[in-house]
C-alpha cells in the first residue's frame, strides 16, 4: 500500500473529522456508524473509536470485512479503504452498564468500543464521477 496514500487519507481525516464505516452482518445486510475518532497507526492499520450501535458492533463480530469513507464535501476530495477489524475492544463503560437492557433500550450504546482495523486497499471517492478503482 502506498505511505504516500495513506499520508493524504490522514490529512483529509484530521481536516474533516467525520468518518464513516459500512458494515454487514454473514447475510449481506448493511449499515452505516459515524465516528470523529479515528487515528492512524505505523503500517496500515487504524484505530477507529466510537460509541456504536450495538448492530456495527454484532456485524463486525460476524463479519469483520468493512469499508471507511471520508469525503470533503467543499472539495470533494475522498477516499474509501476496504479493510478488515483485526480487535474490538470495550473501552469507556457508561455508569450502571446493564448488558441485558440492550435489546430493551434500542440498541443505544453502553460502551464505546475501539476497533483496530488493517486497511487493505484504497480509492479515490467523491460524490461526482469517479473510477471504483483501487490505488
Amino acid at each position: 500500500m502506498q505511505r504516500e496514500l495513506l499520508e493524504k487519507v490522514k490529512k483529509l481525516v484530521e481536516k474533516v473529522k467525520t468518518v464513516y464505516l459500512a458494515s454487514s452482518n454473514k447475510d449481506g445486510a448493511p449499515h452505516i456508524a459515524a465516528s470523529d475518532g479515528m487515528a492512524f497507526l505505523d503500517g496500515d492499520q487504524v484505530i477507529f473509536r466510537a460509541w456504536f450501535c450495538v448492530k456495527t458492533v454484532q456485524n463486525l463480530q460476524e463479519n469483520p470485512k468493512l469499508s471507511l469513507a471520508v469525503l470533503d464535501s467543499k472539495t470533494q476530495e475522498g477516499y474509501q479503504l476496504l479493510g478488515e477489524v483485526e480487535r474490538i475492544e470495550k473501552g469507556a463503560i457508561l455508569n450502571g452498564y446493564v448488558p441485558e437492557k440492550e435489546k430493551e433500550w434500542g440498541g443505544y450504546p453502553q460502551a464505546e468500543h475501539q476497533l483496530l482495523i488493517r486497511i487493505r486497499k484504497i480509492s479515490h471517492l467523491t460524490s461526482g464521477a469517479h473510477s471504483d478503482e483501487f490505488v
